[in-house]
């Protein structure tokens, strides 16, 4: 879901979203940055003075009023601390309220590489099919609710006001008008925002989970049982 909302966001003329700059991997700029071979800098750069990184991200706007990325899971702790405690800098947090389908979507792309697929990617959906080991599955629920529980947690210390949104809703317009209007940007009509990804894995579990039976079992009576069973995106 971030990726389709980096883009959405994008689409917006008055806003530059860049990606995940502090990827281990990569400095991750906005989509149409990376097609002209826009570059923000080095790994090593980045990682030698990631505070005077950031600097320059905020400064290299292109012409665009509101500057932003995405970071995920506690990537780069020193930008992480820096960008959370920092009063000037808009914060949306993003979650998914299906955390079986969570933790199902990581297991997918580990095992693929498919992380994103957009529009007009050459390649095809794998049929492929996950196994969901129970305990892990828990430990990985309690990570991100600690994870986006710390976060609030300092935004509301901190006073910061922060806008919260829903992978399930990024579909739906009015979503998209909470965002612009958070971000301060001029409203659009939100059909005219465009995402450019596509959904990695059917809605249903059943078709992707090998052991969905076994943990079905494990789940019946908990409050997981309905996201394993559920069809919603």
């Amino acid at each position: 879901g971030s990726n389709y909302l980096c883009a959405v966001l994008n689409s917006h003329p008055e806003i530059l979203c860049h990606h995940e700059i502090f990827n281990p991997h990569v400095v991750g700029v906005a989509r149409h940055l990376q097609i002209s071979g826009f570059q923000l800098g080095t790994i090593e750069e980045r990682d030698r003075e990631p505070v005077s990184f950031l600097q320059r991200v905020w400064q290299t706007g292109m012409g665009h009023r509101c500057i932003g990325f995405k970071l995920c899971w506690r990537q780069h702790e020193v930008a992480f601390r820096t960008v959370l405690a920092d009063r000037g800098v808009r914060k949306i947090v993003l979650k998914r309220r299906n955390r079986v389908k969570t933790f199902v979507s990581l297991l997918r792309a580990r095992q693929t590489g498919e992380w994103v697929l957009y529009d007009d990617a050459a390649i095809a959906l794998q049929n492929v099919r996950i196994h969901v080991d129970y305990p892990e599955l828990l430990s990985n629920i309690e990570f991100n609710e600690q994870y986006y529980a710390e976060i609030e947690f300092t935004l509301a210390q901190t006073g910061q006001t922060s806008l919260t949104l829903f992978y399930e809703d990024l579909l739906a317009e009015p979503a998209l008008v909470r965002g612009l209007e958070f971000l301060g940007v001029s409203p659009l009509d939100p059909a005219s925002l465009q995402g450019c990804t596509r959904k990695l894995a059917p809605r249903s579990l059943r078709d992707v989970v090998s052991n969905f039976d076994e943990l079905s079992s494990a789940l019946q009576g908990s409050p997981l049982e309905d996201e394993l069973h559920s069809l919603e995106l």
